[in-house]
């Protein structure tokens, strides 16, 4: 099973051949972006079009050779921009076609500001020129549309912890949330100065980026989720989660006092150093605790109801629902409810978590990817939807290789070595397999020295 068609190409150049035929300026190129441009959308998907005109001087011609779009700010008119929005017919159903039109020196220039959706982190998304003007296809043909990763915004995380202390301490519940949810966007973007360097595609792969970035407070992904409302937790967690993510986060970036001074001022750079910083978290921390005390809000983010989806850990108890602290010797087997067949299930050898290691190849070539692991309903997922699912140990939740990164693969066969302990399951793989950025994960060499041979 693979991807949704990508609408044809004489759909799109239909499309085109109407966006230039209705504009109100001149165009200059038509490009296709999000989640079609990605090859990770799906039936419902929408189909996003850029349409880029010239600016009120109009398109001045690219010089002799140049590369590369033009970097000139908007015009002192201000930026042009139109949304419009189409349901057209395809293959006997219809499709949403997103259309955005923007004059060219804005667009170049809004690739130059960090995007709204990515947590502070850097994006490089896949783009498909559709059509062009001759003299300027070579500037705007671009594979990706890069935009920078934001400044580390520690004054604004601050400033927005005290918003939580005063929502909390004023009874506003909706307020705690509200500020929560902007205090956990604004974490990455602090945290970034500490971690490795990482680019994402799209919305859903910037979160799991930024939930998984690897120097963090303890108990820094479930924190994340509650002040996003992405896991059920009355108001006094959430203010409590956003405390400590601001709290955790300080010590982190304390070396990096320099690159904090370039954005917010020497001011809060030094406070950084001498403790003042710390002192003040420590005063809106007692505030939190003073309204902890004194508050009776019980409200909470209501539990999902059936046939409702929302990422949070799947419960380890048995699959009879009897605590998975009872006591008695339980035998390794399913942890979680599955829906494999009962005698596959039987021939699996897992580990005391209920898993068994699956191998990942390349079904043609035969070359090694990835090794990850499965339980009884991942490898059911795997096995009836041809997408390659997984048991995440470390976020105690099932993923699907590629649903945020777009590296896809997709299922040809799967087979249980003779122990029933281990799988080799051969895809076909779209892109890196390993989250590096490699094709695959094993990519480091390691010296092997032999004896000589004596006679």
């Amino acid at each position: 099973m693979g991807p949704a068609p990508l609408p044809d190409t004489g759909f799109l150049d239909e499309w085109a051949a109407r966006l230039l035929q209705t504009a109100d300026r001149p165009v200059i190129g038509v490009l296709l972006r999000g989640s079609h441009a990605r090859q990770a959308a799906t039936e419902h998907s929408d189909v996003d079009v850029d349409v880029l005109v010239a600016d009120e001087e109009g398109p001045a011609a690219p010089a002799a050779g140049a590369a590369g779009p033009p970097v000139a700010a908007p015009s002192a008119a201000g930026p042009y921009a139109a949304r419009r929005a189409y349901l057209a017919e395809f293959e006997g159903r219809l499709v949403h076609v997103s259309v955005a039109a923007r004059d060219i020196r804005s667009w170049v220039h809004r690739l130059g500001q960090p995007a709204d959706w990515a947590f502070g982190l850097p994006v490089t998304a896949p783009a498909r020129l559709i059509w062009a003007a001759p003299e300027w296809r070579r500037r705007i043909d671009l594979p990706v549309l890069c935009q920078p990763a934001d400044e580390p915004r520690l004054e604004e995380l601050i400033a927005t912890l005290g918003k939580v202390a005063g929502a909390r301490l004023g009874g506003d519940p909706m307020g705690v949330r509200l500020a929560a949810g902007d205090l956990a966007r604004l974490c990455p973007s602090v945290l970034r100065l500490v971690n490795p360097s990482v680019r994402v595609t799209s919305r859903r792969d910037a979160l799991a980026a930024a939930l998984d970035l690897p120097v963090a407070p303890p108990g820094y992904r479930d924190d994340m989720l509650l002040c996003l409302g992405l896991r059920p937790g009355a108001t006094g967690e959430v203010a409590a989660a956003a405390s400590r993510l601001v709290t955790g986060v300080v010590p982190l970036v304390r070396p990096y006092a320099e690159e904090i001074a370039a954005v917010a001022g020497t001011d809060l750079a030094d406070a950084l150093v001498d403790g003042r910083l710390d002192r003040y978290l420590a005063q809106l921390t007692r505030a939190l605790d003073v309204a902890r005390a004194t508050s009776r809000d019980t409200s909470a983010v209501p539990a999902p109801r059936a046939g409702e989806w929302l990422t949070v850990p799947a419960s380890d108890a048995p699959v009879t629902g009897a605590p998975a602290s009872s006591g008695a010797a339980v035998a390794p087997g399913p942890a979680r409810p599955s829906r494999l067949d009962p005698a596959i299930a039987a021939r699996l050898r897992r580990t005391p978590d209920g898993l068994v290691a699956a191998v990942v190849r390349q079904h043609d070539s035969g070359e090694v990817l990835m090794v990850a692991w499965m339980d009884d309903e991942a490898l059911h997922r795997t096995l009836t939807t041809g997408r390659a699912t997984y048991w995440s140990r470390s976020r105690q939740e099932y993923w699907v290789k590629g649903a945020t990164s777009g590296h896809h693969q997709y299922v040809r066969s799967v087979a249980l070595d003779c122990d029933g302990d281990a799988l080799l399951v051969s895809v076909d793989q779209v892109g890196p397999a390993c989250h590096t950025g490699h094709r695959s994960c094993f990519f480091t060499e390691l010296p092997v020295s032999f004896p000589e041979a004596t006679s």
